[in-house]
């Protein structure tokens, strides 16, 4: 509009028609249903319902909303005096469109207070399993000089982060004693940190957490989401740390027995919201979480592919994105090629780029330098749909 000489005043008039967005909003019931239905009509906008709504036959029901900017903004006013509940809808609605169009995210750093912002160049998690038995790097870097020499050279590659686990995650996979993860991890995470590195570690359990925070750790990546262990959420909050949250359902050694859902990307982002307020509820700072869908955790390879296809939905959580496809068996079968881990990285460096043009914030990766060059390419790509006015 400024390039064809559209007067100032006239843009901002006109900003909020020009983005249209559709939103799920779940159980509701016939009498919320039917007054957002008109409520948003009489907007101009479109709200999708069951059938049985108008008649009150059934006792809840899914709907669609659809709009503009505009209109949502006068549903969101209209609905606040509504009875029926519908006060608390119009909050989520509102909140939902405030994380939409946040163009950066923050999270709050452990050591200094500072924060990382989110939102314009993608950042890259080196993987460092100190393990016998991941699925791809497993007993590469037993020794910990070796473990430290490969942390130090994905950061020279462009690793922002390296995420250090000392217990593999892959499907199958048995738990290790705690003595045995803090004897593979610690000593890792206590001599990078040393050198001004980055460190998250990748683990289920409160007291690896902790001593991992003595050793200098500023990051713990549970998959378990706070799950496996009930004093993991107050070793965090008592750390001031970061923490991200994945989705999983079951274990390692169980995850994969069942992969069937009825609504994939529903039950995910439902129990990522649920984990994210569980987490607040235990004194972590909101501005501490990031959130990870889980590729590979008890998904099929069309699951797989439904996360990475709608990443875009777990903006209206309003908390940044990981995603941990590197490597993975979906990516063999996606390709119809029965190969080894080793020789998934086109597939890996592909998976990711479009991940991150669908929302995902950070990539946690083997290959750091290539990933790095996949993800530059990827966030220019945004900046410049973002220039021309899209989102």
């Amino acid at each position: 509009m400024e390039r064809i000489g559209v007067d100032p005043a006239g843009i901002r008039i006109m900003l909020d028609k020009q983005f249209h967005y559709n939103f799920k909003v779940e159980q509701l019931t016939p009498a919320q249903a039917n007054v957002i239905k008109q409520e948003l009509l009489s907007a101009g906008g479109e709200a999708a319902i069951s059938r049985g709504s108008a008649s009150c036959r059934i006792p809840f029901t899914d709907a669609i909303l659809s709009g503009t900017l505009k209109q949502f903004k006068i549903l969101i006013e209209k609905l606040k005096t509504q009875p029926f509940g519908l006060d608390q809808a119009a909050r989520d609605i509102a909140g939902a469109l405030e994380n939409i169009l946040k163009k950066e995210l923050c999270v709050k750093r452990r050591k200094d207070g500072a924060f990382w912002t989110f939102g314009r160049r993608t950042v890259i998690m080196g993987v460092l399993n100190v393990t016998p038995d991941s699925f791809y790097d497993g007993g590469k870097f037993l020794n910990a000089d070796e473990a430290v020499s490969r942390g130090l050279e994905m950061i020279k590659d462009g690793a922002d982060w390296i995420d250090i686990g000392g217990q593999s995650s892959r499907p199958g996979a048995l738990p290790v004693t705690l003595e045995e993860e803090l004897k593979r991890v610690v000593p890792v995470v206590e001599a990078l940190a040393k050198k001004g590195v980055t460190v998250s570690v990748d683990t289920t359990k409160a007291e690896v957490a902790r001593q991992a925070f003595k050793a200098g750790a500023e990051i713990i990546n549970d998959i378990s989401a706070f799950e496996a262990d009930p004093d993991m959420a107050r070793v965090c909050a008592e750390a001031g740390a970061p923490v991200v949250l994945m989705h999983m359902r079951g274990t390692p050694e169980t995850m994969q027995k069942d992969v069937h859902y009825d609504d994939l990307t529903s039950e995910v982002f439902n129990y990522l919201s649920g984990r994210v307020a569980y987490a607040k509820s235990c004194g972590i700072d909101p501005e501490s979480i990031i959130i990870d869908p889980g590729i590979g955790f008890g998904k099929s390879a069309e699951g797989n592919l439904e996360l990475i296809k709608n990443l875009a939905e777990f903006k209206t959580l309003g908390r940044p994105v990981l995603v941990g496809l590197s490597r993975k068996s979906f990516i063999s079968a996606v390709t119809g090629n029965a190969t080894a881990p080793a020789e998934r990285l086109s597939g890996t460096l592909a998976a990711g780029a479009v991940a991150v043009q669908n929302g995902a914030h950070i990539l946690r990766v083997h290959d750091v330098k290539e990933a790095r060059e996949a993800a530059t390419i990827a966030d220019a790509l945004k900046a410049s749909r973002a220039d021309n006015g899209s989102v």
